[in-house]
């Protein structure tokens, strides 16, 4: 299990997209409708114009089987 932000649809969908000149973030589905995306992007330098929306989001282990489609697929 790894520990990720949980983000509503809402969420993922504000923070979609390009963050920096080389960077992007993709929140992942899971299962219950929730979005995920790794804690590491709240230390990343390359995501700081997102930190306000990230700051304070719930965190939680997501199980391989909670993913809704296969990270990397």
């Amino acid at each position: 299990m790894t520990t990720m932000l949980i983000l509503t649809e809402a969420q993922a969908e504000a923070v979609r997209g390009p963050t920096s000149s080389f960077s992007a973030l993709d929140p992942r589905p899971l299962t219950d409708g929730s979005f995920a995306l790794p804690v590491a992007v709240l230390s990343d330098p390359a995501h700081v114009a997102c930190q306000d929306a990230l700051d304070g989001l719930p965190q939680r282990a997501v199980a391989a089987e909670e993913w809704a489609v296969e990270p990397g697929n």
